[in-house]
């Protein structure tokens, strides 16, 4: 992994928080601090693409076409009672 270095101006409040934050949660470093607030920006940026991706294939129709595929030549074989009883 490559590790680059940039200079960030945050606002005192910030600042305060985030060496609360480092001292609460024993976090090496007020850079790990931010990596992992960036993490869970980038974890809620790809929810959202994931969200609209989904909604998008469902309104497509594509989405009924796989469901009247998606059994084709399950038999039940080898899956187990519990399948069998289900279906």
């Amino acid at each position: 992994m490559t590790i680059g270095k940039i200079s960030v101006s945050l606002e005192s409040s910030l600042l305060d928080f985030l060496a609360q934050y480092q001292e609460t949660h024993q976090v090496r470093s007020k850079s790990e601090v931010v990596a992992r607030a960036l993490a869970l920006l980038r974890e809620r940026e790809l929810e959202g693409q994931y969200a609209a991706a989904l909604a998008e294939w469902q309104g497509s129709g594509d989405a009924e076409l796989w469901d009247g595929v998606t059994g084709d030549g399950v038999t039940g074989e080898g899956l187990g009672e519990d399948h069998d009883a289900a279906r």
